[in-house]
C-alpha cells in the first residue's frame, strides 16, 4: 500500500530534479557534452594521467637493516613495526647497492600531516555525497579537498563552485556536476573545514 503510495512522489520528484538540473537549452548540451559524448575519453585521460603521476612519486627512503631492533619496533609500535619488517625484506639490497643507504631519511620522504575530519564535516560530505568523487588527502574522481584547499578559494567562492561549478579551473578532472540542491550553510561549513588543511 505505502509502495503505491511512494511511488508516483517519487516519479514527480526524479522529473522535478531533472527540469531544474537541466533547465535551459545550453545547459542541456553542456550536461551532454561532459556526461555524454565526450566522459569516455576524459575518464580514460584522467585515468592514464592518475597513473602516470603514481609511476612518478618519489619511492620513500629506504633506511638501513641492522641487526639490533630500532626502539619504536622493540615498543610493538604497529606501524613502525610494519614498516621495519617491510625494509628488512628489501632494506639489504639496498644497502648492499647504496653505502650511503644509512643516511637518514630526508624530511621530504616524511608524509604530510593529514588532519582528521571532523565529525560534522564528515556527516554532511556523506549527506550530499561528497566523498564519492573527493576525498580529504587522496585523488579520486575530483580533486581532494586538501588541493582545493591550495587554490585558496574563499567560502562563497566555493559556494558559487559547487552550485555552478568551473571545469576550467580543474583541467584533467572530469567536470563536476551542478550541486544546487545544497543548501549554502551546509557548503560554508564544508569551506570553511577545507580552508584549515
Amino acid at each position: 500500500m505505502t509502495l503505491k503510495k511512494s511511488t508516483p512522489l517519487a516519479l514527480v520528484a526524479l522529473a522535478v530534479s531533472l527540469l531544474i538540473g537541466c533547465s535551459s537549452q545550453e545547459d542541456k548540451d553542456k550536461y551532454d557534452h561532459y556526461y555524454g559524448s565526450g566522459s569516455k575519453s576524459r575518464e580514460e585521460t584522467a585515468l592514464v594521467a592518475l597513473q602516470n603521476e603514481r609511476k612518478n612519486q618519489p619511492a620513500p627512503a629506504p633506511v638501513a637493516a641492522t641487526g639490533a631492533a630500532t626502539p619504536a619496533a622493540a615498543s610493538g609500535d604497529s606501524a613502525t613495526a610494519g614498516d621495519s619488517a617491510a625494509i628488512g625484506q628489501g632494506g639489504a639490497a639496498a644497502a648492499a647497492t647504496n653505502p650511503n643507504a644509512e643516511a637518514a631519511p630526508t624530511a621530504a620522504a616524511a608524509p604530510a600531516k593529514r588532519k582528521p575530519v571532523p565529525a560534522d564535516v564528515s556527516a554532511l560530505l556523506n549527506k550530499h555525497a561528497c566523498l564519492a568523487c573527493h576525498q580529504p588527502y587522496d585523488k579520486v574522481i575530483g580533486p581532494a579537498y586538501a588541493e582545493v584547499a591550495k587554490k585558496k578559494y574563499t567560502s562563497d567562492q566555493i559556494v558559487e563552485l559547487v552550485h555552478n561549478p568551473k571545469p576550467e579551473h580543474w583541467p584533467g578532472y572530469p567536470p563536476m556536476a551542478p550541486m544546487a540542491h545544497v543548501p549554502k550553510a551546509d557548503i560554508v561549513v564544508i569551506a570553511n573545514w577545507i580552508n584549515s588543511l
